[in-house]
């Protein structure tokens, strides 16, 4: 949280002189400004016990009854904060607490004197039930897998039997009918800090899809049956006259059972058959459209994730929009129109969801990474490719999430590919991530300013990426920057070019 009340000068002395009228004249003005609005502010002692609670609202923050309460002391993240433990993530912690009606996630983090001694502590709120509303057609549970917050209707049950299935690089799908509604959802695990809080849903709803494929069935049955009966009644020449449209009738039902809904029957007789193949051509027409619907329903879900997973860290926080936004500039320079613009922009969205499967521990390390979480972080491309491999629709966006770190030169991982052998929607996202990294903030360097990290593109055109995409990167290079500008990405500077 952008907040950080710990260090306002003043708070140390007022904790450790319990003037809670002075704390409440220091703190009340940060949280007017905080954002969200309805952020909550807790003061504790060095024993836990609680000196104030500011609560914000969109009307202004507000203090709450003193209760000198205790419910915060015997939270483990408070007792390792005020006893002033740190580990590879620093001193401050994350915790969820369940004790209010509603879940709230609070950051905790150390009030030092200015002797560095510890006098009490600060908690940062808010609730769950805010942050779910930011994730569309997402629930989250407890770890008992209890549902804690969620923007479904239908929120699905998380049992024993499937929270046994789920691991950190590995998601469950949950296929289920109710009020005669059928939903499609897939589960992952919470993980924040380091530390599994519970897990997390996101769903869609498949009732669409359902009652197109009913469509179908009904279609197929009485096509079938209507020729069946021609076939009977007819003889001769007659029968084979009828046989061959029937025929490339029922050829065209089996291409679109197979899953091309683009196909149409091409029979243009004005008989029963031909009434038949028109009223065929209207059902895959709308079936056709209400797969679309559904498919742009399961993305959404997928992006959601992807967003959630982004925002982990707040250094990558709106990084796969960025991506895409780069990515379209690209393509509009090299020409690419249409299915391929969008396989290229959804696959840019969903480059980086198999970070899922990356401890917090090893995303926001501020320094180098050992060789084995160098490992651990080349995973995040396989993962993110075994989640999503299932959904069809996605399959001409899979190669971005599975090769978006390949190189021109075949250094690259995970399959070392290299030059042409690389997609080349996958050679066009790979030069977008690396000029938003390269331009971002992380834990162990300073961003680049937009010139800077233009360099380092055009010097690595040959290297790490396909000199023609460059030249096109080159050419929408100022319409890119001031795209991201009205994404609001402002310009860092740092002193020497780094890897991204």
């Amino acid at each position: 949280m952008p907040l950080r009340p710990s260090n306002t000068i003043g708070v140390p002395a007022a904790i450790a002189a319990i003037d809670t009228d002075g704390l409440a004249g220091l703190l009340t003005p940060l949280a007017a400004v905080a954002e969200p609005a309805n952020i909550q502010i807790r003061v504790l002692d060095t024993s836990g016990r609680e000196l104030l609670a500011i609560q914000g609202t969109p009307s202004g923050p507000s203090r709450l009854p003193q209760t000198r309460s205790t419910a915060f002391a015997t939270v483990p993240a408070v007792i390792s904060v005020l006893e002033g433990q740190t580990d590879a993530l620093g001193e401050r912690r994350l915790f969820l607490s369940t004790a209010d009606a509603k879940p709230t996630l609070y950051w905790v983090s150390p009030v030092r004197a200015d002797d560095q001694h510890i006098v009490g502590a600060m908690l940062i709120g808010q609730s769950l039930t805010e942050i779910a509303a930011g994730l569309p057609n997402a629930a989250f549970y407890d770890l008992a897998g209890h549902e804690l917050a969620s923007t479904l209707p239908s929120p699905p049950a998380l049992d024993d039997a499937t929270r046994a299935k789920i691991t950190a690089d590995k998601t469950a799908r949950l296929d289920a009918t109710e009020a005669d509604h059928s939903y499609g959802s897939l589960f992952s695990t919470w993980i924040m800090r380091g530390s599994q809080l519970g897990y997390l849903a996101v769903q869609a709803n498949a009732d669409g899809l359902q009652n197109s494929v009913s469509q179908v069935r009904l279609i197929l049955t009485l096509v079938f049956t209507a020729a069946a009966l021609l076939t009977l009644l007819v003889g001769g020449a007659t029968a084979s006259l009828l046989t061959r449209p029937l025929d490339r009738l029922v050829r065209s039902m089996r291409i679109v059972s197979g899953g091309d809904l683009h196909h149409r029957a091409h029979v243009k007789s004005h008989d029963e058959i031909g009434y038949l193949a028109q009223t065929f051509n209207e059902m895959t027409s709308t079936l056709e459209e209400k797969t679309a619907a559904l498919e742009e329903t399961y993305f959404a879900s997928m992006e959601a994730l992807a967003r959630a997973i982004d925002a982990r860290d707040p250094s990558t926080f709106g990084h796969s929009a960025r991506v895409a936004a780069i990515s379209m500039e690209i393509a509009a320079a090299v020409g690419l129109t249409g299915k391929d613009r969008e396989a290229l922009r959804r696959g840019a969205l969903l480059h980086d969801i198999g970070k899922i499967g990356v401890e917090d521990r090893v995303l926001r390390k501020p320094g180098p990474l050992s060789s084995a979480e160098s490992e651990d972080m080349r995973e995040h491309p396989r993962i993110g490719y075994d989640m999503l491999k299932g959904l069809r629709f996605l399959e001409p966006s899979m190669p971005g999430v599975l090769y978006h770190h390949e190189r021109w030169d075949g250094a690259g991982y995970p399959t070392g590919l290299m030059g042409s052998a690389i997609p080349l929607l996958v050679r066009i996202l790979a030069v977008a991530d690396v000029f938003d990294a390269l331009t971002s903030d992380r834990p162990y360097r300073k961003g680049l300013g937009f010139d800077a990290a233009t360099a380092t593109i055009r010097k690595d055109a040959g290297r790490q990426f396909d000199p023609a995409v460059v030249t096109a990167f080159l050419a929408r290079r100022d319409a890119i920057v001031e795209r991201l500008g009205k994404m609001g990405k402002a310009e860092v500077t740092a002193a020497e070019p780094e890897a991204a």
